[in-house]
């Protein structure tokens, strides 16, 4: 993830090398970095199947499981911005992150006589990989140092959403499942940015994404298979990504 981050900053690099005169008045190409923290708006993993796991009861298998995802982002961007009249300034961005943590939340249920006489644990996690967004942008300038702003476009991301069920105390019994995709969705936000220094600028932002929904099942190893009484009973979970994160950033126009 790192080495992707770094190659696309020598990217932007290289693309802006030969400069522009356009930052004068406050449009132009620009690029730079951006970090930040990312909260996740929506925890819960639900648990859609299969039957037979679901019909285990609640005592014993959770409706719900509430992984956290939080921790410090950091990427790159670029883009290019047009003047309008007066103040009004529109454009383009292009960004890609990554970063952030995943914890795993769990549920011990109760005792299933002659199967799991201490229980079963079922836990599960939710993941962002790489992520990118392709958006518009469209504000006003003030003073030729401060400028305002509303974002919005398309989002992508790498995801991975795992999960486990284990019978407490007969480690040979587990049931695992892992799945990782690339979603689509939508981000929009708002931002403000602060001219330092000519062609340099600080920027704060807050950006919220929703790329829909992941989907994990949870199979039984050979283990399980071979047991007649866990016939049909596999984790399926599914959940949604989506959460904002707010970010500071140094740009540098060209």
């Amino acid at each position: 993830m790192h080495r992707v981050l770094l190659a696309a900053s020598a990217a932007i690099t290289l693309c802006f090398s030969a400069g522009s005169a356009l930052a004068q008045d406050g449009g132009g190409l620009y690029g730079g970095i951006v970090i930040g923290t990312h909260n996740d708006t929506d925890v819960t993993v639900n648990t859609v199947g299969t039957t037979a796991f679901r019909n285990l009861g609640p005592t014993i298998v959770p409706n719900q499981l509430k992984p956290t995802i939080d921790g410090v982002t950091y990427g790159v961007i670029m883009g290019n911005s047009f003047r309008g009249e007066g103040p009004i300034m529109w454009g383009w961005e292009i960004d890609l992150v990554g970063g952030g943590d995943s914890q795993t939340a769990s549920f011990s249920g109760a005792l299933i006589a002659g199967i799991a006489p201490t229980g079963l644990t079922t836990s599960a996690s939710k993941e962002y990989g790489i992520r990118a967004s392709l958006r518009g942008r469209l504000g006003a300038s003030f003073n030729d140092r401060i400028f305002v702003y509303g974002t919005g476009g398309l989002a992508i991301a790498q995801v991975e959403t795992k999960a486990s069920v284990a019978v407490n105390g007969a480690p040979t019994l587990l049931w695992a499942g892992s799945n990782s995709e690339n979603l689509t969705g939508w981000a929009i936000g708002v931002g403000a940015e602060l001219r330092i220094l000519e062609g340099a600028t600080l920027r704060g932002e807050y950006i919220y994404t929703d790329l829909g929904k992941g989907t994990v099942t949870a199979v039984g190893n050979a283990a399980v298979r071979q047991n007649l009484a866990l016939t049909g009973i596999d984790y399926a979970a599914r959940t949604d990504y989506k959460g904002g994160e707010v970010r500071a950033g140094l740009l540098f126009n060209y």
